[in-house]
């Protein structure tokens, strides 16, 4: 094989960054990178540590139906391009099947979101699965970023390629930047944060709305772009002791921004199914920096909170439940998960990608 060609359903985004640099620097393949961009994560594009062929703009309004025909187009362009002797690096469910029905057979697989899992309709979500699995088991390889996505794709089906788990674990910048955050919570006055792209408006913005209007005492903080402007309404943005800090840099700023906050707010929004199965980068941050997690309940991660003692789970979309939630902060609350995160080895929670750059270069006879 000659190369790899990355088609990237988001470049900026820093899972795919933090992936294509790791190949780039870790196992001398030549690489080709093609990268989509809907002009979120703009800051994570600064200082970029892999040269990139193509960006391509694409219009984040747009709706299904030209979101689809735009990729369609666009991946027949690079597929024809590239030599039939490249082995193509596909990013997401969308470049996957798109790859795939445009007769793309030389590639590897990573998804980091099942997409079935956000329909309702069974038709819809039984289609997507099958769609996922043939993807899947037509792969040279394919790389989950979630434990629980495994039995959710396949149930009792056979997998015919070899699967790669690879949680969404924290750069290997880290590896050479290590950072100690030895935290103490101020129960009087505490800062509740989120970090990351903002959305769940009926979740995460809940929150941060409780504790505006019934806790003036604590503050909520949000780091980073928001998917759409409507999701921080005049309500919201109203409250004194809630604060918008904007985008920051993925993972130069993180250190700082888990500086600033006592307990990280993960509650994402379960009516999105793939929340009930994902394990988010969040987890690996938290416990890094030494940072209780709050998650939602009867989803995967709570699971992996629960079995760790790094946090708690409430029903973020229960007004009630967040303001019993937050009554129970007391003094100490949290002593035992500060014991428990500080018993976990940083090095475990750092992306190791030793494994997948063996079986890529198997892949090019490197």
């Amino acid at each position: 094989m000659d190369n790899i060609v990355f088609i990237v359903q988001q470049l900026s985004q820093p899972r795919c960054i933090k992936r294509i640099a790791t190949l780039y620097n870790d196992s001398a393949i030549p690489i080709k990178v093609y990268g989509f961009d809907n002009g979120l994560y703009e800051n994570n594009l600064k200082n970029i540590p892999f040269p990139i062929y193509e960006v391509i703009n694409r219009d984040k309004t747009a709706n299904k139906i030209k979101k689809v025909i735009f990729f369609v187009k666009v991946i027949r362009k690079i597929l024809k391009e590239n030599k039939k002797t490249s082995v193509f690096y596909l990013f997401g469910f969308e470049i996957g099947v798109i790859s795939y029905l445009l007769h793309c057979r030389n590639y590897i697989y990573e998804e980091a979101d099942v997409s079935a899992a956000r329909f309702k309709s069974k038709f819809i979500r039984n289609l997507l699965l099958w769609l996922d699995r043939r993807v899947i088991n037509n792969s040279i390889f394919t790389v989950l970023t979630s434990g629980g996505f495994k039995n959710y794709i396949f149930e009792n089906r056979k997998i015919k390629k070899s699967i790669i788990l690879m949680p969404n674990k924290l750069s290997q910048y880290f590896k050479e930047n290590d950072f100690e955050l030895d935290k103490t919570i101020g129960y009087s006055n505490i800062k509740f944060g989120f970090i990351g792209l903002i959305r769940y408006p009926n979740t995460i913005v809940r929150f941060a709305k409780i504790i505006g209007k019934f806790f003036p005492q604590h503050e909520f903080h949000f780091y980073g772009d928001v998917e759409r402007k409507e999701y921080l309404d005049d309500e919201v943005k109203s409250y004194s002791n809630v604060f918008f800090h904007g985008p920051f840099v993925n993972p130069v700023d993180l250190a700082k921004v888990y500086s600033e906050i006592d307990i990280n707010i993960v509650c994402y929004d379960t009516g999105s199914g793939n929340v009930n199965i994902a394990e988010p980068n969040k987890l690996y941050e938290s416990i890094y920096f030494n940072t209780p997690i709050v998650v939602s309940k009867n989803t995967y991660l709570a699971e992996r909170v629960k079995e760790l003692g790094v946090g708690t789970s409430i029903n973020a979309s229960d007004d009630d439940e967040i303001i019993s939630y937050v009554n129970s902060l007391h003094e100490g609350y949290y002593d035992n998960v500060l014991l428990n995160i500080k018993k976990i080895d940083k090095q475990t929670l750092i992306d190791n990608p030793n494994d997948l750059v063996s079986k890529v270069k198997e892949v090019v006879n490197i």
